[in-house]
């Protein structure tokens, strides 16, 4: 953390608004596509996106600077998006995958298009399946970018873990979209 994020969080905790705006947009783009991630759908993330600043700004006072303000930012956005899977889940209720409409009928849209949607839904639909864990590694590292080491940071576990879910994951994903892989 640089200097000038732990001036923009001492603000922010003094109820500068806009220093947490300033805080806050360093990382939105990130922490929204992590909540589309694991949540599956752009309407949903955008309820854990939100849900997931509220709590930080409410939870900035309590913020001790002991860890990098994006570690602690991703971890609650994490906990929204794992805890919106769970409710969804208790409540039965159907997964959609709305990564991208479907085109109206009629149009004239590419083979390839029409394939690059069809493999993002199956992708979406097979990231479903994997365990909170599981899905959590794989959209960390293989979504966002991040580093293993980083990943088991925000897990909350360690590297040795990290690889063994995005193992476990990879496998699984392979498998649901084996027909997709040999074209």
């Amino acid at each position: 953390m640089d200097d000038e994020e732990r001036d923009l969080i001492r603000r922010a905790q003094h109820g500068e608004g806009w220093a947490f705006e300033q805080l806050v947009r360093r990382y939105d783009r990130p922490i929204l596509a992590l909540a589309r991630d694991m949540v599956g759908n752009v309407s949903d993330a955008q309820d854990v996106y939100q849900g997931a600043l509220l709590a930080a700004f409410l939870g900035l006072p309590r913020f001790r600077m002991d860890s990098d303000f994006s570690t602690w930012l991703y971890r609650i956005a994490v906990n929204k998006a794992l805890r919106f899977r769970r409710q969804r889940q208790r409540r039965r209720t159907q997964y959609e995958a709305s990564a991208a409409a479907p085109p109206p009928p009629g149009a004239a849209v590419a083979d390839r298009q029409v394939l690059d949607v069809e493999l993002r839904q199956q992708l979406d639909l097979a990231l479903a399946e994997l365990s909170g864990q599981e899905r959590l590694a794989f959209t960390l590292c293989h979504r966002q970018g991040l580093r293993i080491d980083r990943a088991a940071e925000l897990m909350e576990c360690s590297a040795g873990s990290v690889k063994s879910y995005l193992f476990r994951g990879r496998d699984k994903v392979r498998k649901a979209l084996g027909a997709y892989m040999e074209s």
